[in-house]
């Protein structure tokens, strides 16, 4: 049996995602051809996507369950902007909207 992995390219690596099977968003960090058969004598080989949730834990899942999350406009969150908040972010308060001048 051979236990070679192979890394494949994905459009959404490194962005926000949403599994559909069970509605848990987060990062795309791999897409991995894996074998994923239970018996040795007979492989199964199938593309798995692996998403980071918010928690820090990864969990796999068909990549062909993966899509983009969206935002509340409908669009993807990965489209145009990171998601994920900085150091820069600054909250949406009358000093965030804005600048310095007093609410």
């Amino acid at each position: 049996m051979s236990e070679a992995y192979a890394y494949q390219p994905h459009p959404l690596l490194r962005r926000r995602v949403r599994d559909v099977a069970s509605g848990v968003e987060g990062e795309l960090m791999a897409v991995i051809n894996e074998n994923v058969s239970a018996v040795a004598a007979r492989e199964y080989w199938m593309d798995l996507a692996y998403i980071r949730a918010a928690s820090g834990r990864e969990f796999s899942t068909s990549v062909d369950n993966v899509e983009a999350a969206t935002g509340p406009s409908g669009r993807p969150l990965s489209e145009g902007r990171d998601p994920r908040p900085g150091p820069h972010a600054q909250p949406e308060t009358a000093r965030g909207r804005h600048g310095d001048r007093s609410a």
